[in-house]
């Protein structure tokens, strides 16, 4: 990967001098001086890429790994900032390649050149091979490249320019650069000029659009969303701090390389004309999810600096919000910048500082003091001889010597100033062990983690207190290993078991404990190296990323509850089962009990725990801890029926089994609610584990009892009209012994002047129609519901109260169950109505048909039905001549269409808008005007008296 850096033109110059005085900051360091050895060769562990400023981008990866948004990442590598939106402002940026003595750029249709100083516009003919901008002491000059040679070209008429010149298309402009190369760039690209022999090629485009071409270049677009949002959020304030603190009569904002932000266009074609898109859709998401977010610090936009690892610390950048601070997102990803090797040799150190002469220590002489070997070295003493014997001493910083051999142009070379020169004692990763997830008590708060290392050293290591420690700060008490500094233990000598030393080539085994308990949840990055006794941490790091958790005691019913006992030799084939088919109605005897099973699975992230001593308890819920009608003998407690049945640990994912025991304890028959829940007793209810039920204590000591399941209304109102109807419907449960026979078992009731032919007997309603809970079958077994129905009728009976009573009744004639009454008022009938509309007069074709119509108002108190039999009449004697074949009769041309005021309804209700349609024939009658009245009558009831509506129509 390429360095991620930004604002370097500052460090550049610093480290362009091979002598560079340092004043040391940091706190005092023991003596860390390196002899040159040898075989003239250093060798050399260090940690990042880039100068550490602002945010890591590889940190900003391992943050988005471990699910933290933009936003929580920018905050962090910016402290102190806020979140702002800003508008999509222009941004100018100095394309350095382009930039010299012209600005090439090629021919396209729409293409348009505009002299900025004047305003003067022309699009450009697409006939030449290329157009450009050169410069001289006059101005700028257009030019065209046709038959292998540059012509000049006027615009406006002018060939003398003062510019800026400015190049715009369609879609992109296309930049030639030297070597044959060329480049696409949105918004517009203009030529600046900068003095009589050179000129700026800037690239005009909005923000939004200007970091569809940064983003990608300056990270890596198959990262995840949230580090590529990040990358956009810091590319956007720091570009905006840039255009902020430039004078808007520059030539540019900012340039479009690594000493600013890398911004390499839309597209790149290579020499052979070949092109490469540059805007992947990943960059472009996440331009677009942060679109306009900025970081700010006192309401400006910060110099959001960023580099690609800062190796487990930030630098102090001399900004509030550019601050030193531990980054342990930065190791999370593994990445080969976070941790390095490398080789430095004396050879390459002379030739980079000759005034040494021949190299003969090298003296670290200040760190940052962040992280391992004390941070970054600030500055550094290089002593040696030079030809005539005499000592020499040059002081340089710890950057400095880097560039005496650097990475990426040294495939062995140095990544930053943050390194040390490795000691005789060393060692490389063999293997390590993956990271478990410790849950906090109760849940699996402990765990083990190993590792294999081999010495690669060329000392012997003691395995006598020879352990991992915490690599950053050194020795640091771990509270993930339970507050201990020397947390991993030496196991064993893997290659020579037995011995009490390692020698180089050998593999040692280590391993250490975890615990959870007493750390908060949360994700943390944990780096250990070797050490032996107190002394000096060596050998390449372990990294490990450790999840804490809080317990979750969470659960879902897997499956309905189902009924332990099994059915008995000789049960109906008809019969229910005890826990019924909807899985929550459970038939219980009042003198006895039944068992049903609860199944439970573990939705939670700790294993359930069985034996007699477990804590998995089922409680009772709704409220919690209610005493129970239904707890007995076998109970717990009245609140707590049974423990967790299981013959092994219940682990996340898994089922567990509640054995559930129900008594009728010998109480009234009668239905109850119940409701359970599993708990970890002590600890938390297992949320989302309720299961509730319906109880239904029977006596089978009793052939008959029942209980209401729905009652009749209480109060009816009917009016003696013919659709004075109504039907009670009554449900009841079965709380006895015997099951009832569907259309044998009866209710009883007084004579009633409501009852309608249905009725069996005067004081006989219609027997039981169907099974409530299991439709369609022939019985209705105890606990089951059972449903009748009841028509009344109150047609041409007198207006009063009423009463109807009903009661179940036996086979043998007893009378069992509640007595339901329902009071009937029944009013008399007003037909009534009134002309609301009637339809223009209309004409009919002496051999065909016309529709008209006649809106009728109900101002009755009884609801008419649609299509039904209100009809309208006609009021002809003998019958209408217009009679129709859709008619009912010579006088009946048909019941209502339609309710004006309620489309879509049935009926039309007192007061509402009846309209019927009425059509009229021709029936091949003389021309000429007609008129005919029409009634609205109840067909074999009565008529509406005096209401008439005259149709007017013509026949033609």
């Amino acid at each position: 990967m390429r360095l991620r850096r930004t604002a370097l033109a500052a460090l550049t110059g610093v480290l362009a001098g091979l002598i560079v005085s340092v004043s040391t900051t940091g706190p005092a360091l023991a003596e860390e001086a390196y002899v040159a050895p040898a075989e003239g060769a250093f060798s050399i562990e260090g940690h990042g890429w880039g100068h550490g400023h602002g945010m890591s981008q590889y940190g900003a990866q391992g943050a988005a790994s471990l699910g933290k948004t933009a936003d929580e990442i920018t905050a962090f590598y910016y402290p102190g900032t806020t979140k702002q939106l800003q508008a999509n402002a222009a941004m100018r940026v100095l394309l350095t390649s382009g930039s010299g003595a012209d600005t090439q750029v090629f021919p396209v249709s729409g293409l348009v050149l505009t002299d900025l100083a004047t305003g003067v516009a022309a699009t450009l003919p697409r006939g030449p091979d290329r157009w450009r901008s050169v410069v001289d002491s006059a101005g700028l000059h257009v030019q065209q490249f046709s038959n292998g040679t540059w012509q000049g070209w006027a615009l406006g008429g002018k060939t003398v320019h003062a510019g800026p010149l400015q190049f715009a298309a369609p879609t992109f402009v296309r930049v030639a650069y030297p070597g044959g190369t060329s480049r696409d760039y949105r918004g517009v690209v203009r030529s600046v000029k900068l003095s009589a022999t050179s000129l700026a090629s800037v690239n005009a485009l909005p923000m939004e659009s200007y970091l569809r071409g940064v983003v990608p270049r300056e990270s890596v677009s198959s990262w995840k969303p949230a580090a590529l949002q990040a990358q956009a959020i810091a590319a956007r304030s720091y570009s905006t701090y840039k255009r902020d603190h430039t004078s808007s009569s520059g030539a540019a904002d900012i340039c479009d390389s690594t000493q600013c932000q890398v911004y390499g266009g839309a597209g790149v074609y290579g020499a052979d004309g070949s092109r490469t898109a540059l805007e992947p859709t990943t960059t472009d998401d996440a331009i677009s999810a942060t679109a306009g977010v900025v970081r700010t610090y006192g309401g400006a936009a910060i110099l959001a600096e960023f580099s690609s690892s800062n190796g487990g610390w930030s630098t102090d950048g001399g900004l509030p919000y550019l601050v030193a601070q531990r980054d342990d997102w930065d190791g999370v990803t593994g990445s080969s910048v976070h941790s390095w090797t490398a080789t430095l040799t004396t050879a390459q150190i002379e030739a980079r500082y000759p005034s040494v002469g021949k190299l003969q220590r090298i003296s670290v002489t200040g760190r940052d003091g962040n992280g391992d070997w004390g941070g970054r070295v600030n500055s550094v003493v290089l002593e040696g001889v030079n030809t005539a014997g005499q000592a020499t001493s040059v002081r340089t910083t710890g950057a400095g010597l880097s560039y005496a051999h650097s990475w990426p142009a040294n495939s062995d070379g140095l990544r930053s100033s943050w390194w040390h020169v490795v000691p005789a004692t060393a060692s490389s990763v063999v293997a390590q062990s993956t990271a478990p997830v410790l849950v906090r008590s109760p849940g699996a708060s402990t765990g083990t983690v190993t590792a294999s290392l081999k010495n690669v050293g060329t000392t012997t290591w003691s395995t006598t207190g020879l352990h991992l420690a915490v690599a950053s700060p050194p020795g640091e008490a771990d509270p993930l290993v339970g507050g201990s500094a020397t947390p991993g233990t030496y196991v064993r000598n893997r290659t020579h078991p037995g011995d009490n030393i390692v020698a180089p080539g050998d593999i040692v085994d280590v391993s250490f404990a975890l615990t959870g308990d007493g750390v908060r949840p949360g994700s943390y990055g944990r780096t250990y190296r070797l050490r032996n006794g107190g002394g000096e941490l060596f050998g390449a790091p372990l990294n490990w990323v450790f999840q804490v958790v809080a317990p979750r005691f969470t659960a879902v019913a897997a499956t309905a509850p189902v009924a332990l006992a099994p059915r008995s030799a000789g049960t109906p084939s008809d019969e229910p089962k005890a826990v019924f088919a909807d899985g929550k109605t459970v038939v219980v005897p009042i003198n006895g009990s039944t068992g049903v099973r609860l199944m439970s699975k573990n939705t939670g992230n700790l294993s359930w725990p069985v034996g007699d001593a477990t804590p998995l308890h089922l409680g009772t819920t709704s409220p919690d801890n209610r005493a129970s009608v239904s707890a007995g003998p076998t109970w717990l407690s009245p609140g707590r029926p049974a423990r967790l049945r299981a013959d092994t640990a219940v682990a996340p994912g898994q089922v567990g089994d509640f054995d559930l025991t129900l008594y009728g304890a010998g109480r009234p028959v009668g239905v109850s609610s119940e409701a359970f829940e599993p708990l970890w007793e002590g600890q938390h209810w297992l949320d989302g584990g309720r299961t509730s039920l319906v109880v239904v204590r029977v006596d089978p000591a009793r052939s008959r009892l029942a209980g209401t399941d729905l009652a009749p209304p209480a109060t009816v109102g009917l009016t003696n009209a013919p659709n004075g109807t109504t039907v009670l419907r009554v449900r009841l449960r079965n709380l006895g012994g015997d099951p009832w026979e569907v259309g044998k078992e009866s209710l009883t009731a007084p004579p009633t002047a409501l009852s309608t032919p249905a009725w069996t007997s005067s004081t006989s309603p219609p027997a039981l129609r169907a099974s409530v809970t299991r439709p369609g079958q022939a019985r209705v077994y105890p606990g089951e519901v059972g449903e009748w129905l009841v028509p009344l009728s109150a047609y041409r009976k007198a207006a009063g109260s009423y009463a109807v009573t009903v009661q179940a009744k036996g086979p043998a004639g007893a009378l069992y169950g509640p007595r339901l009454t329902t009071k009937v008022t029944v009013r008399s009938a007003v037909f009534a109505a009134s002309v609301f509309r009637v339809s223009p007069a209309v004409t009919v074709p002496r051999g065909g048909t016309t529709d008209s119509y006649v809106d009728v108002k109900n101002t009755g108190n009884v609801a008419w039905s649609i299509g039904a039999a209100v009809r309208s009449e006609a009021f002809t004697a003998g019958g209408s001549p217009s009679r129709a074949a859709n008619w009912l009769s010579a006088t009946r041309p048909g019941p209502i269409r339609s309710n004006l005021s309620k489309p879509g309804s049935t009926s039309v209700e007192p007061g509402q808008v009846a309209r019927f349609v009425i059509t009229l024939a021709g029936n091949g009658r003389t021309p000429g005007a007609r008129a005919e009245r029409f009634g609205v009558l109840w067909e074999n009831w009565r008529r509406v008296g005096g209401l008439t509506a005259t149709v007017n129509y013509t026949v033609r």
